[in-house]
């Protein structure tokens, strides 16, 4: 039910705002009551919180650093690009809506968003630096690069409209490897 309210929330958020919807308008919009949204949710800022962290969560789904161990960092490094771009395209609703309406969070709730996405960066950074360490990539600054990375993906879903009519999201994931890749590797 936590799924599908969110879910609900979300589309609506994206299309009338955050503010203008309301509890009501979401629990219209999945056919129940009103009760039943407060049963899994205190209010409708902690509706758009989580929705907005199980997206994050995803990022972490995937253990970046049993990648480097498994594939090589180089490897893990282009795995970290697709998956960036592939959960952006598939959650693009979320990561605007948490562009446009995290401003509209409780300053804990701002924290925590800041807290989860530092670990996710931290799990690139360290992808980097392996990557840097075993003479695969030129030194740069691993933080920057990092965010880079993070913020490639997160392109894809708020540029998507004018991306698409030229790129596949295969294409934009080779694009990105030619700018965030190919320049700072060795020889």
């Amino acid at each position: 039910r936590t799924a599908q309210i969110a879910n609900a929330a979300v589309t609506l958020f994206s299309e009338r705002g955050y503010v203008p919807t309301t509890i009501e308008d979401i629990s219209n919009e999945i056919g129940v009551g009103k009760g039943l949204i407060y049963r899994y949710f205190k209010d409708k800022r902690d509706v758009l919180f989580r929705a907005l962290c199980a997206v994050l969560e995803k990022y972490k789904k995937e253990n970046i650093i049993a990648l480097v161990e498994e594939l090589g960092p180089l490897a893990a490094l282009n795995r970290v690009l697709t998956i960036d771009c592939a959960i952006a395209q598939e959650h693009a609703k979320e990561v605007i809506l948490a562009y446009r309406s995290t401003k509209d969070l409780g300053v804990d709730q701002r924290l925590k968003i800041k807290e989860i996405e530092t670990e996710i960066v931290g799990q690139i950074k360290q992808c980097l630096e392996a990557c840097i360490r075993e003479g695969l990539m030129q030194p740069i600054d691993v933080r920057i690069m990092s965010y880079q990375y993070l913020m490639f993906g997160h392109t894809w879903a708020l540029k998507n409209w004018a991306l698409r009519k030229d790129y596949t999201l295969a294409d934009f994931i080779a694009e990105g490897e030619k700018l965030l890749i190919v320049p700072f590797l060795t020889e």
